[in-house]
């Protein structure tokens, strides 16, 4: 075989062996892309695809089906003669608040007063350190309903120190 043909041989094995490795890195390409693909719709599946028939709990005080809410409605009359409605939100404890002695706690460590009574409730402000506020109940657990400079609301009982209301709800 002569120098020429030699070269001829040995380029085209290099070119051979280019497109094999060319070959190799697509198909590599492909075959991850192909699994990203799988994961991604799998796990898009379980993230955005939500079952809405089934109960999910929410930390939140749920009523029975049959629970009628009552809204009442109370109008203000202002010395200019403009009168403006307001709804008042119907609070579930009210009857049972109504039924107590309330008592006056103080607060050991500032702690928030939330709308209801579990963590992930909406904070309505932080009562301070060494405040004085009214306690009308205990409910779920630790938290008690107290008032605190005519915002009302339920706050964590270990935050205080006192006579705890004796009222459950």
């Amino acid at each position: 075989m002569s120098r020429d043909q030699q070269n001829r041989v040995l380029a085209a094995e290099q070119t051979t062996k280019n497109y094999s490795v060319l070959v190799k890195g697509i198909i590599a390409i492909m075959l991850t892309v192909l699994v990203v693909t799988i994961v991604t719709m799998l796990f898009a599946k379980s993230l955005f695809m939500t079952n809405t028939s089934e109960e999910r709990k929410t930390g939140r005080l749920t009523a029975p089906p049959n629970y009628t809410t009552i809204s009442t409605t109370t109008s203000v009359t202002t010395t200019t003669k403009k009168t403006t409605s307001r709804k008042k939100e119907y609070d579930p404890y009210q009857e049972e608040i109504a039924k107590t002695g309330m008592t006056e706690m103080t607060v050991k460590n500032a702690v928030k007063l939330r709308k209801e009574p579990n963590s992930d409730s909406e904070v309505i402000t932080v009562l301070p350190a060494n405040a004085k506020v009214t306690a009308y109940s205990v409910t779920n657990g630790n938290w008690i309903y107290v008032e605190y400079s005519g915002k009302t609301g339920y706050a964590y009982g270990d935050f205080f120190e006192g006579e705890k209301p004796t009222a459950e709800s």
